[in-house]
């Protein structure tokens, strides 16, 4: 099994990010991609398509550049990434599969303070009418509810690694020992959950804001990891080569 992770594209929050300071900054607790992000999407998606090849040669575990050959397409459900991954499904002609469980840090929620007290908003994401409208071919493996797949709230620092061994377990229950090409269209935050889980990096701490390190993980950068005779090897990470510099945004 190939694992290829994929940031999507640049949203509206990552866009104001730098002026996160500023009276007029915005902050959407699920924002949509700009006109950028969709840019990168698309660019991604013809490379993806550009290196496709009928052959099944097996490739040297090193080699940089070869066929992706995606054949299974995931992403999650929070709209930037979801948008991103229908670009991917449009282009390579495969079904997008929603996988809840690789969404962002934190879920769907807004934090603003009223009298100096910090409030989370309850939102529930994105609803089954909403997705018809915007993403209709989009696949539900699982119903999601009416008023929309997240809960409610701000997800607790504890969950996230247990989240992440079930995204993880949910692929290999899947796909591993095959020869499948999987990839999830997730978020950087969650890719460096991942990313811990995968070789076992301080699995003691819950919150990776407490580590002195930090995997970086541009829009729609794609990274491949191979998984074979019982151990996970990283072939690349974070490739932006096949983007112009003017698309570059992490």
């Amino acid at each position: 099994m190939q694992l290829y992770l994929i940031r999507h594209g640049q949203s509206v929050n990552n866009a104001n990010w730098d002026r996160k300071d500023q009276p007029e900054y915005e902050r959407y607790s699920d924002p949509p991609l700009t006109e950028l992000g969709v840019r990168q999407a698309q660019s991604l998606a013809q490379f993806i398509a550009s290196t496709r090849s009928p052959s099944e040669k097996i490739q040297n575990v090193g080699e940089y550049r070869h066929s992706i050959n995606i054949t299974h397409l995931y992403s999650s459900l929070m709209i930037r990434a979801v948008h991103t991954g229908t670009i991917i499904s449009e282009t390579l002609g495969l079904p997008l599969v929603a996988l809840p469980v690789v969404h962002e840090v934190g879920g769907v929620y807004l934090k603003t303070k009223v009298d100096g007290v910090t409030e989370i908003s309850f939102e529930h994401g994105v609803s089954p009418a909403y997705l018809q409208e915007n993403f209709p071919a989009l696949q539900l493996d699982q119903p999601i509810e009416e008023k929309g797949w997240w809960q409610g709230g701000q997800e607790p620092v504890t969950d996230l690694l247990s989240r992440t061994k079930r995204a993880l377990q949910f692929i290999e229950e899947q796909h591993l020992g095959t020869d499948d090409k999987v990839a999830i269209v997730t978020h950087g935050g969650f890719f460096n959950y991942m990313v811990r889980t995968l070789f076992s990096i301080r699995l003691d701490e819950q919150d990776n804001r407490n580590l002195p390190f930090w995997f970086s993980f541009c829009n729609c950068a794609i990274s491949r990891f191979d998984f074979a005779e019982e151990r996970v090897t990283l072939i690349y990470h974070n490739r932006t080569d096949f983007m112009d510099e003017e698309l570059i945004s992490c």
